[in-house]
């Protein structure tokens, strides 16, 4: 008899939770704010997983507005997954997984990610592997000195409203981010972190970055800006504390910062010389990101159709073939026909240029964007009925950008 059942927590519980979560989670402290902010944000939610009367594993749960490709779509996030040690290896995580997936599918959200603690737990449930996140190391005397820094101000929580207003005009166009609420805890998110930057200009906040000091090291923890002025401002700003800082370490989805400074070369010397390859500069670290998981494509489809969304202009005739051990219903193979990248009609049954096969985490993959799809037929991770059609393929799928997440979850 399964005497273990899946509750929301509330009342004597969230000490419970907490006392579970801060096991899992070295410095989460979330006893001291996770009740309040649980039950001042309606969009988290915290689900336990019980024995009898004894909590044995539990999990926050978040829903989001997710920016794809300039079309807001839902999406569903899980973090703070947690599992008494006295219960590991019983499946409780993936009982909860299978949790969070279903409470997702019944509210018709057709997407969810989360952050991986081990990725190849999740790519058995059907996850695929998003944007890497890097995370550089640029001396302070490699950034430009542009002579500019005259919007530059310290913010304080009295700016809470402009800087979010600044975030949301970011996540508008850009791939991959969440947009961000007005709720109290979200609002002194930045500050949070350490001491909050910001670019002002005629009231405005057009960008602002948060760092914190370590071991005459410079941490960026969130760095935002809408537009090229103002990156030179903070890089005028980075280049002035070469007197008491070694490093600017910077923690993104994105690399290409390495092309605005003088030198990304870090001074660490972490990078292996082979005799086939040698004297190569050590730049970055790079983690795992954010993991997608697609939980019905042809939902996902359907609700795309529905917002008018346009990939890339493409008109082809695709039926698509995924594998999908956990939820059945993508196993349905079905016909997506584009006019100009317009979905124009999903169907069962009819004609297709080319069939698509994948597994549903590679799927999820592409679709975001977090690789493009020549390099999931080059590790054979894709097939198609006709490899003419690959390019076409590859560029129905492209996105303007890897997709970007700076929601801690």
């Amino acid at each position: 008899m399964d005497t273990k059942q899946i509750n929301k927590i509330s009342g004597s519980n969230y000490k419970a939770f907490a006392k579970l979560a801060n096991s899992a989670f070295e410095g989460l402290n979330a006893d001291q704010w996770l009740q309040n902010h649980i039950e001042e944000t309606p969009t988290e939610k915290l689900y336990g997983l019980f024995e009898q009367d004894t909590l044995i594993a539990g999990m926050r749960t978040f829903e989001f507005e997710m920016n794809f490709s300039s079309t807001t779509v839902q999406a569903g996030g899980v973090g703070m997954l947690a599992v008494d040690m006295l219960h590991k290896k019983e499946k409780n995580a993936y009982r909860l997984l299978q949790y969070f997936i279903q409470i997702n599918a019944e509210s018709n959200t057709n997407i969810v990610m989360l952050n991986p603690f081990q990725v190849g737990f999740y790519r058995k449930m059907g996850f695929g592997i998003g944007t890497r996140a890097h995370q550089v190391y640029i001396k302070p005397k490699e950034f430009v000195d542009f002579q500019a820094k005259s919007h530059l101000q310290e913010l304080s929580t009295e700016d809470r409203i402009p800087i979010m207003e600044c975030y949301n005009r970011i996540y508008s166009r850009t791939h991959g981010m969440t947009k961000r609420f007005p709720h109290e805890r979200e609002l002194n998110r930045p500050f949070l972190f350490g001491r909050v930057i910001g670019y002002v200009e005629a009231g405005e906040v057009k960008g602002y970055f948060v760092y914190s000091i370590n071991e005459h090291q410079l941490h960026i923890h969130e760095m935002f800006f809408e537009n090229p002025d103002v990156m030179k401002e903070f890089s005028t700003f980075f280049s002035n504390q070469s007197d008491q800082i070694k490093r600017v370490v910077i923690h993104s989805n994105l690399d290409d910062i390495i092309h605005f400074i003088n030198s990304p070369e870090s001074g660490l010397d972490t990078m292996i010389d082979l005799p086939s390859s040698t004297d190569h500069k050590h730049i970055e670290n790079v983690g795992t990101g954010v993991m997608y998981r697609i939980i019905n494509v042809r939902g996902f489809f359907e609700e795309l159709k529905e917002k008018n969304h346009r990939f890339n202009q493409v008109t082809i005739s695709i039926k698509l073939m995924i594998y999908d051990d956990l939820c059945s219903e993508n196993d349905q193979p079905f016909i997506v026909k584009f006019r100009d990248g317009e979905i124009v009609e999903i169907t069962e049954e009819g004609f297709s240029d080319v069939e698509l096969t994948m597994f549903i985490g590679e799927f999820s993959s592409l679709m975001m964007g977090a690789d493009n799809f020549y390099s999931f037929v080059k590790w054979g991770l894709a097939k198609v009925s006709d490899e003419s059609f690959v390019h076409k393929v590859n560029l129905l799928f492209l996105t303007s950008n890897k997709p970007v997440m700076t929601k801690a979850f």
